[in-house]
């Protein structure tokens, strides 16, 4: 009974060991290694380049060692037959060759030979030569497992992302809409009012988290399409500003715009996408009976888009936090809006994938001035 666990034993070590291809003509040779890699390895030998290759597509083999000077295909031919296939374009190959064979150890070394050893061969180096090559490959193997572990949860979130963004707007739309109704049945009730109030509050910033995660998930999946072409900028913020008119009113938020005349080379989607988050912001913050201003300049071939608001401003000490994931600061929205901290984190990757770049200014009496700087058209 012992003897036969050892012999089981014995079988489930050998089927994990790695496998090594030597490829010689000379029988000597392949005998030699044969014996000094056996305990280690499944070692299989073949006698030219052709046997080699053959072999090489049958078995995930771990480590070759291959003769420069074969028949029928020498080292050399056999190399660059495998680093032409991507299953066999990282396998580690040792070159054995003759010390005069300078030139070939060359070319192979620059046709992707992991290393080289010389004839007549010694085994302590030959021995760590090999075990080094098979610890880096150990090594690659788990980075690219890791990866693809990485990658795959990768997609998992963003599907998740996308499942649970998905399923969440039906029902805030009816939410919306449910509320539109219970508003027009109760005008006269002012306490009804006040409810119907804080529910629009709440369903906006749904909407607003759940837009600002879809957008995450796509820039970290790099699926964002960008078209770029001749924008006009008041038209962006004659938008904008109609879009924002009515949140400005119900805060007592002067929405000022200065025209331009200006254009710049961007996505207008995504220009109107990432202003639209500055124009957010500036009513966010801004107390009661505040003024937000919305203009434009040119700098040499840069236009720079600004928007400037009467708020607490951004503290000294906080001011690295802004553009950054999940970069919350201090200062609170002044009636209750939604903040992720992910909005200036989008809007400074939708500007940079149109060759822009954006910044904030801190005046000294208050407040804050955010800008986009794009291409001029």
């Amino acid at each position: 009974m012992i003897a036969l666990m050892d012999e089981r034993e014995a079988d489930a070590v050998e089927t994990v060991l790695p496998l090594m291809l030597v490829a010689d003509d000379e029988p000597s040779n392949r005998l030699l290694l044969q014996r000094l890699f056996e305990r280690e390895f499944r070692v299989i030998c073949v006698q030219n380049g052709r046997e080699a290759l053959d072999m090489l597509l049958q078995a995930p083999f771990d480590l070759v060692l291959l003769d420069v000077m074969m028949p029928v295909m020498n080292g050399i031919e056999v190399l660059q037959q495998m680093r032409s296939k991507p299953a066999l374009a990282e396998l580690p190959v040792i070159l054995v060759t003759a010390l005069a064979e300078t030139r070939y150890i060359v070319q192979g070394l620059q046709m992707g030979a992991n290393d080289y050893v010389t004839k007549p061969l010694e085994t302590d180096v030959l021995r760590a030569r090999v075990q080094t090559q098979l610890t880096m490959k150990r090594l690659l193997d788990e980075r690219k497992e890791h990866i693809l572990e990485l990658e795959a949860a990768h997609k998992f979130q963003e599907r998740s992302f996308q499942m649970a963004s998905h399923d969440l707007k039906g029902p805030l739309g009816n939410l919306r809409m449910a509320h539109t109704l219970m508003r027009s049945y109760m005008p006269d009730d002012p306490h009804a009012q006040e409810i119907m109030d804080m529910a629009e509050l709440t369903v906006r910033n749904m909407r607003t988290v759940i837009e600002e995660f879809l957008d995450l998930a796509a820039l970290q999946s790099g699926k964002i399409d960008i078209q770029l072409g001749e924008v006009s900028v008041d038209e962006v913020i004659r938008e904008l500003v109609s879009q924002y008119t009515l949140t400005a009113t119900e805060k007592d938020i002067a929405l000022n715009s200065l025209p331009s005349g200006l254009s710049v080379c961007a996505d207008k989607a995504r220009f109107s996408q990432a202003f639209a988050n500055l124009v957010s912001n500036a009513l966010k913050y801004s107390p009661s009976g505040a003024t937000v201003t919305i203009w434009a300049v040119q700098e040499d071939d840069r236009v720079r888009v600004c928007v400037a608001d009467q708020g607490p401003g951004i503290p000294a000490g906080e001011r690295n936090r802004l553009f950054t994931q999940f970069g919350k600061l201090s200062p609170r929205p002044t009636k209750g809006e939604s903040s992720t901290g992910l909005g200036l984190w989008i809007v400074k990757h939708l500007v940079e994938l149109q060759h822009g770049c954006v910044g904030v200014e801190c005046p000294e009496e208050g407040g804050s001035i955010f800008w986009i700087e794009l291409p001029a058209a």
